[in-house]
């Protein structure tokens, strides 16, 4: 079996990178690449995007950097479970329901205006964030089986 948890870690930021504004920035008329972390307050003093608009790309910001958040311990994690040598099933296993995890998660931030239907994306998060916490228990398990 092919181990494809190395594989996917270029996957999960290309993920990350696709949930930036930046390209709708852009596509509404908002260039900033000098200061491009300015646009979204830019966009609102302008008045000339919509409210509604306006959240969507708030929360699609927030996604983002959520992503960033959680890659370096998502990261770590594929590291970690290959170095003490956890099967490849579990690892392909692991990194593919982060992966798939993390799109969901994206598009339930951008999407989900709705307070009560908004514990349905935390839930996801949190199923995303047991993939790497399990690994490093397994692999503190694995590490002191001797001891």
């Amino acid at each position: 079996m092919i181990n494809i948890s190395y594989y996917i870690l270029p996957l999960v930021h290309l993920q990350t990178l696709a949930a930036s504004i930046r390209g709708a920035a852009v596509r509404l008329g908002f260039p900033n690449n000098v200061n491009p972390r300015q646009v979204l307050d830019e966009m609102e003093k302008s008045g000339k995007v919509k409210p509604k608009i306006l959240e969507k790309l708030k929360r699609r910001q927030a996604a983002h950097e959520n992503c960033f958040e959680n890659e370096a311990i998502f990261i770590g994690a594929v590291i970690a479970g290959n170095h003490v040598g956890l099967s490849t099933k579990y690892m392909n296993i692991m990194s593919a329901s982060y992966f798939v995890l993390r799109c969901i998660y994206i598009w339930m931030y951008i999407k989900i205006t709705d307070q009560k239907k908004s514990y349905w994306r935390s839930i996801v998060y949190w199923a995303s964030n047991f993939c790497f916490l399990t690994t490093f228990v397994k692999c503190g398990l694995k590490l002191n089986a001797g001891y």
